[in-house]
């Protein structure tokens, strides 16, 4: 769908959105190793610290190179009240879309985290914590940025008695953090926005439990590319690692595997082509960065983002994840068949009902058209296996789907993608990660079917798109009766406090289900008694509660046979190029 629908879809959102409230001047202050004292700022029973480095500035000649630790000199003291900079992107996230805010400074200086708790909590109290990935096309994206404001998400989680500590980093984004070159490779400086995070998450082992956190129960979270970032840490280095910094993850939209064609030469293609439109190419890889690297930030920048839109369309996944690499050393899809990852890691994966109605076009009107589509999605799927792909979602599945002026073609590619990219990668996370890890390690599945979003859409006169991608986030951030009042309805307030609930739930305990105020019902994935059967917890709307995935009567048997499809060993070949 066009970013000009989407901006009309979104555009009340500019006056009706809080923002934000700035901190309070009250301090809260948190004492590292070596005598730092960090002081943070509090407000509403939150204690926040912003803008705390972990890495080194990325600039000049660390630019394209792997994050270096940073340590703060002995003694300092760190004023920790103000966000910092975000890493180089576009100033106006989407353009005339206020959905995500605006970004007002831009550093290469950027690798800074957040650390966001209960007031009162002290280094003693060893609380959950929850580490957030954001997403954005590995385009956009900053942790400051209030649609992903952590206090209701905290505050829920105390009064429900359970509660958590935030942590969210930081990362290199576009060509800066996804550049693919021959000099790259040979320097192990490929995926370098990935390093970023997993410094992130070395630096919560390494310090959280003086803000009060427990380095032993960190669960990573995130949505979209935030979610395939948690899959990529899973699968970090096939698994072969002394200690995984985390103990769950949850994966919102996105698997380790949903950024097709990571095993291709994209990146590298488009770096090339970038280093061209820069002006810097020349007779080695290792001067085209050398040159790459001396252009000043503006520049570069202006460039990458034209490029990026030239590139996509949409801006976003110009630059993805590449494989074989050290960090990702084969295709993800291969890796967790193989069980080269992080072993015994509780999981919740999940994605929306209609995850990909946002990024399908409207104009698919025959089965030429779908077929195009599917070859501009796939471009390495045999003849065979688009046959294949149209005999599992015939178009009479989708006729009298409710949209005036939309095709069936629409809604059979939009489910398509869906299946292809969310909802059958979210399974084969699962079970692998049964197959592979202790009996012990819970895994749970979920689809939501409900958005908060659906007035704006009927008013927009576009209710085809369903329960869109990101319809999850205003809920897990608990941020319904906030910033989106205006929209609310009673059963999205009631979603709201139960889904943050189930998140913090999982969090501390393991289980999305433990305590009263949670989502109720939701089962773990493998726990059913006929083999090729799974659990799956519809989350809101109409059929809510547990359901399953499987063949046979009374079961989701339509998607189980298309996941039989998208999971099996030749088509994930197939996409991962």
């Amino acid at each position: 769908m066009a970013l000009t629908t989407l901006a009309i879809i979104f555009l009340s959102l500019l006056s009706a959105c809080s923002h934000g409230s700035p901190l309070h001047k009250k301090h809260a202050i948190v004492e590292l190793d070596n005598r730092v004292r960090i002081h943070g700022a509090s407000a509403s029973n939150i204690e926040s610290f912003l803008n705390i480095r972990f890495a080194q500035d990325t600039g000049g000649s660390n630019r394209f190179a792997p994050p270096e630790p940073y340590s703060y000199p002995h003694g300092s003291v760190i004023n920790a009240t103000r966000p910092g900079a975000a890493c180089p992107q576009q100033k106006v996230p989407l353009q005339g879309l206020a959905l995500f805010d605006n970004v007002t400074h831009i550093s290469e200086d950027c690798l800074t985290l957040r650390v966001d708790r209960p007031a009162n909590t002290s280094s003693t109290s060893k609380l959950p914590v929850m580490a957030y990935i954001y997403g954005g096309g590995d385009s956009i994206g900053q942790i400051y940025d209030s649609i992903y404001e952590p206090g209701p998400l905290i505050s829920n989680a105390v009064q429900q008695g359970f509660p958590v500590i935030y942590v969210a980093m930081n990362y290199r984004l576009g060509v800066f953090g996804f550049a693919a070159s021959p000099a790259l490779n040979a320097t192990d400086s490929l995926n370098v926005g990935l390093l970023d995070q997993r410094l992130g998450l070395s630096w919560v082992q390494q310090h959280i439990s003086a803000f009060g956190g427990d380095p032993d129960n960190v669960t990573i979270f995130g949505e979209s590319d935030g979610a395939t970032g948690v899959g990529l840490q899973i699968t970090a280095y096939g698994g072969d690692v002394q200690k995984t910094p985390f103990k769950r993850a949850i994966m919102q939209s996105g698997s380790p595997a949903s950024d097709l064609g990571t095993a291709s030469n994209i990146s590298a293609v488009r770096t090339s082509e970038l280093i061209k439109k820069v002006n810097c190419t020349s007779s080695s890889s290792e001067a085209e960065f050398t040159c790459l690297r001396k252009l000043p930030l503006n520049i570069l920048l202006s460039a990458a983002v034209e490029y990026e839109f030239s590139a996509t369309g949409s801006g976003f996944d110009a630059f993805i994840p590449t494989s074989p690499s050290t960090f990702i050393p084969d295709s993800p899809s291969a890796l967790l068949t193989t069980g080269r990852f992080a072993r015994d890691i509780d999981i919740i994966a999940g994605w929306t009902e209609d995850d990909q109605s946002f990024f399908t076009p409207t104009t698919l009107n025959s089965t030429t058209d779908l077929v195009e589509f599917i070859y501009s999605q796939f471009p390495a799927f045999s003849e065979r296996n688009v046959q294949r792909v149209l005999s599992l979602y015939p178009v009479t599945s989708f006729f009298g789907m409710p949209a005036k002026n939309i095709s069936a073609q629409y809604f059979r590619a939009s489910r398509m993608i869906r299946d292809a990219q969310d909802a059958c990668p979210s399974l084969h996370m699962v079970q692998m990660n049964h197959k592979y890890s202790d009996e012990k390690t819970s895994n749970y599945l979920y689809v939501l079917n409900q958005t908060l979003f659906a007035p704006l859409f009927a008013e927009a006169g576009t209710p085809y798109l369903g329960v869109p991608h990101f319809s999850d986030i205003p809920y897990v951030f608990n941020l319904v009766k906030t910033r989106y009042s205006f929209l609310a309805s009673p059963a999205d307030l009631t979603l709201s406090t139960k889904m943050s609930s189930s998140w913090a739930s999982f969090a501390a305990f393991g289980e999305p289900s433990r305590r009263h105020g949670t989502i109720p019902n939701w089962y773990g994935a493998m726990n059913q008694s006929s083999q090729g059967q799974y659990n799956l917890r519809v989350i809101g709307g109409p059929g809510e509660g547990a359901e399953a995935i499987g063949h046979g009567k009374n079961f989701y048997e339509e998607l189980a046979r298309r996941c039989d499809f998208w999971n099996s060993a030749e088509v994930l070949r197939e996409m991962a190029v």
